[in-house]
């Protein structure tokens, strides 16, 4: 059982959710403020931190830690943090009914995150956006969060809007896909379709190299959907109403058995989950998906 010194006090994650913060961000911040520091054995206290009432319990089940008065709460500093609050990708991504995956693909697409060893790092383009470096304490993990004003930066707008509505069920007036019309990919590429395009979107994000309509090696003219070089992987879309495909697929089929050739193919049902689908089956093949 903790001391009784801890009554009317609160340990450093009860204080970032009265705050309304994440406990990653406010570890940081009072790291920071110089009230805490980083030891061996998990967080300690300054003598700024002891000065603004933290002191340490112990309980069998967490060993030492950190707790503070209730009252710190309206501190002036940790009220412009609570007023200057720091989005994560999964909030962004929120609204636009896009998974943390996507959302950090974009920003790094925009060159404001890099995949690193440790995870996703914050470059000098993303640190001019107000991004801030956070490393989850548990796992080491690294990832990024964002200043609120970021859900008005033009760029990422764009982004987000474009990634939902090639998610979403087209509206017949979306010019992204009217009809008799060639689909223009975010990399430049042109398709004939809505799941083409959408393969070519999430191959693109993910940081795959690959081609469309790539001719097989073989003698007969006949063309994968899509191809990764860098893996040998071909990429096969098995639709309805597309009659007068089946066979020709089902020759490619053939070829790449006999080849040994990888394959992954993708039925209708797919793509109501593709970023889901498409991570979990290239996964299985050992490709690194971020």
């Amino acid at each position: 059982m903790a001391d009784k010194r801890s009554e009317n006090k609160l340990s450093t994650s009860a204080l970032a959710k009265q705050l309304e913060l994440s406990s990653q961000q406010l570890f940081a911040s009072l790291k920071d403020y110089g009230w805490i520091q980083k030891l061996e054995e998990g967080w300690g206290l300054t003598a700024k931190g002891e000065f603004e009432g933290g002191e340490y319990v112990h309980s069998k089940r967490y060993g030492r830690f950190i707790v503070w008065p209730e009252q710190l709460a309206e501190h002036a500093l940790l009220k412009a943090l609570e007023n200057n609050q720091h989005i994560s990708a999964t909030q962004l991504g929120r609204q636009h009914a896009l998974n943390v995956r996507q959302v950090n693909r974009m920003l790094a697409e925009l060159g404001w995150i890099k995949h690193g060893f440790q995870g996703w790092e914050l470059t000098a383009s993303g640190e001019q956006q107000g991004g801030v470096q956070m490393e989850n304490e548990a796992s080491g993990t690294l990832y990024c969060l964002w200043p609120q004003a970021i859900v008005d930066n033009d760029s990422l707008k764009r982004h987000l809007d474009y990634a939902h509505r090639l998610n979403a069920s087209p509206e017949p007036a979306d010019d992204l896909f009217a009809e008799q019309q060639t689909l223009l990919g975010l990399d430049g590429r042109q398709h004939q379709s809505r799941e083409q395009l959408q393969v070519s979107y999430w191959l693109y994000m993910a940081g795959l190299a690959y081609a469309c309509e790539r001719r097989l090696p073989v003698d007969e003219e006949l063309y994968a959907d899509f191809y990764l070089p860098a893996h040998q992987l071909y990429i096969e879309l098995w639709l309805q109403g597309d009659a007068g495909q089946l066979a020709q697929r089902m020759q490619r089929k053939q070829i790449y058995q006999q080849l040994g050739m990888a394959v992954v193919d993708l039925e209708d049902e797919d793509f109501k989950q593709l970023d889901e689908v498409l991570t979990r089956k290239l996964r299985k093949l050992n490709l690194r998906v971020y």
